[in-house]
């Protein structure tokens, strides 16, 4: 597989990791199953990029993912300060990432 390929598939892992975690709070035993797999399975597409730079970017963007999708609840939500910090600092991550016209397709 080549690198883009490696990344997007793990950008697809994460973005769906939080609606397992989601649901494994509400004692859904095989969501929190599925919670830690698609985990292991970031964690191991990420170990297969071969540039460091992107992998330590890919690391940082999951942490800020999962803080930011944990400030929602069914009782609150982020603040715009929050959000606009969140968009920030992915892009920044995505740069690293995927740059330039790599970026686009992300």
């Amino acid at each position: 597989m080549k690198t883009t390929e490696i990344i997007n598939k793990a950008l697809e892992v994460m973005n769906g990791q939080d609606w397992y975690w989601y649901l494994s709070d509400y004692q859904v035993a095989e969501m929190k199953d599925k919670a830690y797999s698609t985990m292991r399975k970031f964690v191991e597409l990420v170990a297969s990029i071969n540039d460091s730079t992107v992998r330590k970017a890919m690391r940082e963007l999951w942490t800020a993912t999962y803080n930011y999708k944990g400030l929602s609840s069914p009782m609150s939500s982020p603040s715009e300060i929050q959000t606009r910090e969140y968009d920030n600092r992915k892009a920044d991550l995505m740069a690293v990432i995927l740059p330039s016209s790599l970026n686009m397709a992300a």
